[in-house]
């Protein structure tokens, strides 16, 4: 137990002195419209150690296949997007073979329908059409402005360090995949919503951040909801610089 509790210190204090270092993320938009100005407000609250660029898709895509990608400490995804080309894939697994930091937020999920390895990268998958899933028709749902009550489901976890069970105005998906061994962070009881709502999956050097929640400005301006994305922005780069 004592050992423990001096892992657990030391993660808090390296945490704490990267939070002073200079993050530089690029936030991923395209494909889905949300409003803007309190989004980006989000990103304003997140303190002076986190700067980002935004760029939308398609250009992000290029982007991220170009060697301009090496500028990023952590790419930020709020797209919602379908076109990919082959070299662009091969970009996406070669930044997370080299263990680059990728976020993935709310309709995320719901990109490249028809890439099967997506869903292995991001850790599940929101169907939008009835697909015949190992003998199973699964059609995900969604249904917004309603309240979720969220769990912590791991709080030792440096992302969800500090947080304790909330509730956020916000939008739920349910009945979407997901791939068996992520690490959950977050769930909900909401009966419209599937059980996990935020986890992690490891995919080639990346642990790559899965955060469902994330709709509208209700849950940008919600402080538990910014405290979880600080804290999983911080985390994911440091883990990523370790490597």
């Amino acid at each position: 137990m004592k050992a423990i509790r001096i892992a657990i210190l030391l993660c808090i204090i390296s945490m704490t002195c990267f939070a002073q270092q200079k993050i530089q993320i690029l936030v991923i938009t395209g494909g889905h419209g949300f409003k803007q100005e309190p989004f980006y407000h989000l990103f304003d609250s997140l303190g002076r150690g986190i700067s980002y660029d935004k760029l939308e898709q398609p250009a992000a895509n290029e982007l991220i296949a170009s060697p301009a990608v090496d500028k990023y400490d952590a790419l930020v995804f709020y797209d919602m997007y379908n076109s990919i080309t082959p070299a662009q894939k091969q970009a996406y697994v070669q930044l997370l073979k080299k263990g680059k930091a990728m976020i993935f937020l709310h309709h995320s999920l719901v990109s490249y329908q028809d890439w099967d390895e997506f869903q292995r990268i991001i850790g599940g998958k929101y169907y939008e059409k009835a697909t015949l899933v190992k003998g199973d028709t699964i059609k995900s749902s969604y249904q917004h402005d309603v309240i979720i009550p969220v769990k912590i489901a791991d709080p030792k976890h440096p992302v969800t360090r500090g947080l304790k069970d909330f509730k956020i105005y916000d939008e739920v998906y349910g009945n979407f995949g997901i791939q068996p061994n992520i690490r959950p962070l977050l769930s909900t009881t909401h009966p419209g919503s599937s059980h996990c709502i935020a986890w992690i999956n490891s995919y080639e050097q990346t642990d790559v951040l899965f955060i469902q929640l994330g709709h509208g400005p209700e849950a940008f301006g919600n402080p538990n909801y910014r405290k979880l994305l600080r804290q999983g922005i911080e985390w994911s780069v440091l883990r990523h610089r370790k490597k």
